[in-house]
C-alpha cells in the first residue's frame, strides 16, 4: 500500500484533473430531463408476457388508456336532477370527443358522444322515432333526434354503458382514450397535456374533469420523478454540506465534500446514460446511494488526513491516508457493489441496469474519493485545533463503548429484546405496491381514483387474448365458452365488470326477439348466429364497435376486465385466478386464451420486482460476507462483521411492519442500501480493531480504541446523511418519504451498533479475538495505528 500511495501522490494532480474534467464532459449525459417508467423500461422484448402483450397490441391497439372523468358538482338550474344530461353538457362531451380523436398519436376514443344504441324496430317505435330497419345500430348521442331526457334514459338502462361510460345515477361519465403507444412515447408529456387542454378549455360550468388511468399513473411517475430530483437534490447538498461544515468548522472542507460527490454523481450518472440505460423511477435512488457512499468515504478521508497532516507535511499525510484507507475502502466499495450486481440477475430490464450502474457508481466513488479529496486537502490549510465538539463527541463515544465493555450482558439482552421486537414487526410485513395509495388521499390521482372505483368500474384493467384459427371464434361453443368465461371472472373478488364479444350477441338476440331478458342469451343454432353477427356489422357503426372485441376473421377476440385500483398483489392474485379458469374453459379446444394487457404487465412487474429484490438482496448478504472472510482471511472477524450488519436491517424492516409500511418498488431498496452504507462503516472498525491487536493492545483496549476513532466517523456520516436525506420525508410519493425516514433510522441504529453491540460482542467473545489474532496481523499489512 506505501508503493500504492506514493504513486498516487505523484499523479495526484493529472489524475485529479482528469476526475473533475471527466466529471464536467459526461454531465451533459447526466441531466436527467426525460423519465420513462413506462413498460419498455421494465420488460424485455424477448419476455413471454411482453410478447403476449405485443400479440393482443397488434391486434386490438393499446391497453393503457388514459380515463377522463366527468362530473356533474352542481346540478343543472334548469334541470337539477339531470346531472350531466343537459343539452349544453352533452354538446360539450361531443365536441371534446371529436377534438380528442383529432389528436396525434390516439387511437381510440371511447364516450357517450360515440356510444352506439342497438334497437329493434319495434322498440324504437315505442319512443315515438322513426321507422328503421330490422336492427339499427346508431350512435345514442344524438340530440337532433332526442331529447336529454330520452339519452340518460337510455345510457343508464343500457348495462354495457351503465358503470363503465356513466354512473348509475347520471353524474359521471368517463372518455376513455388510447393510444398507439409506439408513438405516444415519442413525446407523451406534451401529448397528455394538450389532451388536458382540450379537456379544460371548454369545460362547462358546474363541471369538472379527473384523469387516471395507467397512462396518467406512469406519467404522475415521472413528473414525480423529475419533481423530487429539482426539489430535494438541491437542499440535501445544502443540509449535508452545513452539516459537514459544523461538524469539521471549515468552508474548504465543505466545499471539498462538495466536489467529491458532484464528481462522483456525474460519473456515475453519466456513465450509466452512455450505456444507453434508462432512467425510472429506481434510478432516482442513484443519487441517493452514490452520496451517502461519497459522504461516508470523504469522513474517513478527511478525518484520517487531518490527523496525519496536523502532525506532519500534506505529502505525509496523503501517502498515510491513501496508504491505510485503501484496503477498508476497496473492500467497503467491492463488497457493496457485488452485492448490488446481484441485482443483475433478476430478469427486470430496469432492476438489472439499476444494478449494473449502482455498482460501477460505488467503484467510481472509491476511485475519485481515495484520490481526488486528500488531493484537494493538500490546497487547504492544515487543521490548528480540532473542533471544539469533537473532543466531546469522542470522549462520549468512548464513554458508551467503555460502558458496553462494562456491562455486555445488558447491551446484549437490550439488543436481543429490540431484534424479537423487530422480528415480530417483521412478520406482519407486506409485500405490495399500490400505486394509487402512494400518494396522499387529497392528490388528483387519489382523488381521480376514487371517483372512477366508486361511480365507474375502476381505475385498473387486464385482458383476455383468446386465439384460433379464423371463424374459430364465431361458433355458438366458441361464443358460449367465451360468455361463461367473462360471467366466471367477473365473480372473482375485485372484478367490477367485463366485456366481450359476448355481450354484443347476446344484446343483438335479445333486441331481434322483442327485448326480452330471457333471449339475451348465446344463439345456439349455428346458422342464426351467423345472421345476428351479420346483422350487427353490416353499418359502420357495428363494425367499429365490433372491431374492439374481435377480429375481423374472428380468429381473434378479447375480455375486457376492469378492477378498482388496490395492491398489486390483489391485482396479481385475481390476473392469476383468471388465467386459471381461461385455460381451464379452452382446454382441448384448438382454441388458446391467454391474461395479458398492461394491467398484467404491471401487476406481473411489482410482484415479481419486489419479491426478485428480496430474493437479490439475500444474495448480496451471503455474496458480501463471503467476500468479507476472503478480505480477512478470518472467520473469526467474518463472523463479527455480520452483527453490526444485520442488526440495523432486522430493526428497519420490523419497523417497517409495525408501521403498516408495505415492502414495495421503492422500500426494499432500503435494505440494500442499508446493507451498503453500514457495511462500510464495519470494514473500517474491524480493520482499525485488528490493527490495534496488532500493535500489542488488548482486546477491551482495541475495542474501546476503534469505536472513538471509527465510531466519530460514523456518528459524522450518520449526522451528515440522515439530516440530508430526512428532507425526502416531505415529498407527496410516500416511498420516496418512506426513504428518507428509514434511510435515517437505519444509519442511527448502525452508529449505535458500532458503539455499543460490537464492543459488548468482543467483550463477551474475548477470547476469540486475544493473542491468536495477533500473530497474523502484521503479514496482512493492517497493523498501522
Amino acid at each position: 500500500m506505501n508503493t500504492l500511495a506514493a504513486l498516487l501522490y505523484r499523479s495526484r494532480l493529472w489524475l485529479s484533473a482528469g476526475l473533475v474534467l471527466g466529471a464536467i464532459a459526461l454531465a451533459p449525459f447526466a441531466v436527467t430531463t426525460t423519465v420513462d417508467n413506462d413498460l419498455s423500461a421494465w420488460f424485455s422484448r424477448a419476455d413471454p408476457l411482453y410478447r403476449d402483450y405485443d400479440r393482443f397490441s397488434a391486434e386490438f391497439g393499446g391497453t393503457q388508456p388514459l380515463i377522463v372523468a366527468l362530473r356533474s358538482d352542481i346540478p343543472s338550474p334548469a334541470a337539477p336532477d339531470d346531472g350531466l344530461f343537459t343539452r349544453e353538457r352533452l354538446e360539450f362531451l361531443s365536441a371534446v370527443t371529436r377534438e380528442l380523436e383529432r389528436i396525434p398519436s390516439v387511437q381510440r376514443v371511447q364516450s357517450l358522444a360515440n356510444a352506439n344504441l342497438l334497437r329493434a324496430q319495434q322498440e324504437l317505435k315505442t319512443l315515438n322515432e322513426a321507422d328503421d330497419p330490422a336492427l339499427t345500430i346508431g350512435p345514442i348521442l344524438d340530440l337532433a333526434r332526442r331529447s336529454p331526457e330520452v339519452i340518460r334514459r337510455l345510457a343508464l338502462d343500457d348495462s354495457l354503458l351503465r358503470g363503465d361510460l356513466v354512473s348509475a345515477d347520471g353524474t359521471v361519465t368517463a372518455i376513455v382514450v388510447t393510444f398507439d403507444e409506439a408513438r405516444l412515447d415519442q413525446d407523451r408529456a406534451r401529448i397528455l397535456e394538450r389532451i388536458y387542454t382540450t379537456v379544460r378549455a371548454t369545460l362547462p360550468e358546474g363541471v369538472s374533469a379527473a384523469f387516471n388511468g395507467s397512462i396518467e399513473i406512469s406519467e404522475t411517475y415521472n413528473r414525480v420523478t423529475l419533481a423530487n430530483q429539482r426539489r430535494f437534490i438541491p437542499p440535501i447538498l445544502a443540509i449535508t454540506l452545513l452539516a459537514v461544515f459544523v461538524l469539521f468548522r471549515s468552508r474548504a472542507r465543505a466545499a471539498i465534500v462538495l466536489v467529491s460527490i458532484a464528481v462522483s454523481v456525474l460519473w456515475t450518472l453519466g456513465l450509466y446514460s452512455a450505456m444507453g440505460f434508462g432512467f425510472n423511477i429506481l434510478t432516482a435512488m442513484l443519487t441517493p446511494l452514490i452520496v451517502v457512499l461519497a459522504i461516508s468515504d470523504d469522513v474517513h478521508l478527511i478525518q484520517r488526513y487531518d490527523d496525519r497532516r496536523s502532525a506532519g507535511s500534506a505529502e505525509t499525510a496523503f501517502k498515510a491516508t491513501v496508504s491505510y484507507l485503501t484496503i477498508p475502502l476497496f473492500a467497503a466499495s467491492g463488497t457493496t457493489a457485488l452485492g448490488l450486481l446481484a441485482l443483475a440477475t433478476v430478469d427486470i430490464v430496469a432492476v438489472r441496469q439499476f444494478g449494473i450502474g449502482a455498482a460501477l457508481g460505488v467503484m467510481v466513488d472509491f476511485a475519485s474519493s481515495l484520490v481526488l479529496v486528500p488531493t484537494l486537502l493538500g490546497f487547504v490549510a492544515a487543521p490548528v485545533n480540532a473542533a471544539p465538539h469533537d473532543a466531546i463527541l469522542t470522549a462520549l463515544i468512548r464513554k458508551a463503548a467503555e460502558f458496553a465493555m462494562r456491562r455486555p450482558l445488558v447491551v446484549l439482552a437490550a439488543s436481543l429484546g429490540i431484534a424479537v421486537c423487530a422480528a415480530a414487526g417483521i412478520m406482519r410485513l407486506r409485500v405490495e405496491t399500490n400505486h394509487i395509495s402512494f400518494f396522499d388521499k387529497a392528490h388528483p390521482l387519489s382523488r381521480s381514483a376514487a371517483l372512477i372505483d366508486r361511480d365507474l368500474s375502476g381505475v385498473y384493467s387486464f385482458h383476455v387474448l383468446i386465439e384460433g384459427a379464423p371463424d374459430s371464434l364465431k361458433t355458438p361453443d366458441a361464443l358460449s365458452r367465451i360468455d361463461r368465461l367473462a360471467t366466471a371472472i367477473a365473480a372473482l373478488p375485485h372484478v367490477a365488470k367485463t366485456t366481450s364479444m359476448a355481450d354484443d350477441v347476446k344484446r343483438t338476440n335479445q333486441e331481434l326477439h322483442g327485448g326480452r331478458s330471457a333471449d339475451a342469451v348465446i344463439p345456439t343454432n349455428p346458422q342464426v348466429l351467423a345472421q345476428e353477427l351479420l346483422l350487427f356489422t353490416m353499418n359502420d357503426a357495428g363494425r367499429r364497435e365490433f372491431e374492439r372485441v374481435a377480429a375481423s376473421d374472428f380468429s381473434t377476440a378479447q375480455i375486457i376486465v376492469r378492477m378498482p385500483s388496490t395492491g398489486s398483489d390483489l391485482v396479481f392474485d385475481t390476473i392469476e385466478a383468471a388465467q386459471k379458469l381461461s385455460t381451464a374453459m379452452f382446454e382441448a379446444t384448438g382454441m388458446t386464451a391467454t391474461v395479458t394487457g398492461s394491467g398484467r404487465l404491471f401487476a406481473s412487474l411489482d410482484h415479481h420486482l419486489v419479491r426478485s429484490q428480496i430474493s437479490s438482496f439475500g444474495t448480496a448478504f451471503v455474496t458480501i460476507f463471503a467476500t468479507m472472510f476472503l478480505i480477512f482471511r478470518s472467520v473469526r472477524f467474518g463472523v463479527l462483521a455480520l452483527v453490526p450488519n444485520v442488526f440495523p436491517v432486522l430493526v428497519v424492516l420490523g419497523v417497517m411492519g409495525w408501521f403498516d409500511i408495505s415492502l414495495n418498488v421503492a422500500t426494499v431498496m432500503v435494505a440494500s442500501v442499508a446493507l451498503g452504507v453500514v457495511d462500510d462503516d464495519t470494514v473500517h472498525f474491524i480493520h482499525r480493531f485488528r490493527g490495534l491487536l496488532a500493535t500489542g493492545a488488548g482486546v477491551d483496549e482495541a475495542a474501546t480504541g476503534a469505536v472513538a476513532s471509527e465510531g466519530r466517523a460514523a456518528l459524522t456520516t450518520a449526522l451528515v446523511t440522515s439530516s440530508g436525506f430526512a428532507v425526502l420525508m416531505l415529498s407527496e410519493y410516500k416511498p420516496s418519504a418512506w426513504f428518507g425516514g428509514l434511510m435515517a433510522l437505519t444509519l442511527g441504529v448502525a452508529f449505535l451498533v458500532e458503539v455499543l453491540v460490537l464492543p459488548a460482542t468482543i467483550r463477551l467473545a474475548a477470547g476469540v479475538f486475544d493473542g491468536r489474532a495477533r500473530r497474523v496481523e502484521h503479514s496482512l499489512g493492517v497493523g498501522e495505528s
